[in-house]
């Protein structure tokens, strides 16, 4: 069956959440799951509630990135207690993120890779150097779309944009190419314009706005 508008919606939402509330407050037992379904071979199920409970090793790159992503401090035991791993595996299962091959193995749903992915490309953007161009982004959605509008702002504000007026944000990283396809799917393209500008009057106060809290 193919996926409705409105469910698609619904998911580009829950991404978005689940990523924004990952990079605000660090890595939590559902990510944990993500990553480690997503890195951990799958021979390892046999053990899965031991690996899930042993602290997060180096030598697996996926890891690592979340170790640096979130402020994992080596001094501190990253592993969770098994109850809190069996409720997150139930509520993933739910959302449609993981599934239970008959073999009772564990392993990432084509949503649940599209999460992995979103995750590392959002933290890849602002990891980049900043090139020294300000990204402006205006909107006039209309108000019976205003939901979308929501969404909008919160996917920028990811991305560390910061509001100048009521409809215009300015940010330093560019837009996703993703989040501008996104924008075009949903019928905003004349209702969104994007500017890159390399200098402007009060830059001094643009930086200020960006680089404060």
């Amino acid at each position: 069956m193919a996926e409705t508008k409105n469910t698609k919606y619904t998911f580009q939402k829950k991404k978005l959440n689940f990523t924004k509330r990952l990079f605000e407050k660090g890595l939590n037992a559902a990510s944990y799951i993500l990553f480690a379904l997503k890195d951990f071979p799958k021979d390892l199920h046999e053990n899965f509630y031991d690996v899930f409970l042993a602290e997060l090793p180096n030598s697996y790159p996926g890891f690592k990135l979340m170790k640096v992503m979130f402020g994992y401090d080596s001094k501190k035991k990253m592993g969770f207690k098994k109850h809190t791993i069996q409720v997150n595996i139930s509520r993933l299962k739910k959302q449609g993120l993981i599934i239970e091959d008959e073999g009772s193995k564990f392993r990432l749903t084509a949503k649940g890779e599209e999460m992995i992915a979103y995750i590392k490309d959002r933290h890849s953007i602002l990891e980049k150097p900043w090139d020294n161009k300000i990204r402006v982004v205006v909107f006039d959605i209309p108000e019976k779309k205003k939901h979308f509008r929501e969404w909008l702002r919160t996917e920028i504000g990811l991305l560390l944009f910061k509001p100048l007026q009521k409809s215009v944000y300015i940010g330093k990283y560019p837009i996703p190419d993703d989040l501008y396809q996104e924008i075009i799917r949903n019928g905003f393209f004349n209702d969104i314009h994007i500017f890159t500008i390399n200098e402007a009057d009060k830059q001094k106060e643009l930086l200020e706005l960006l680089e404060g809290d």
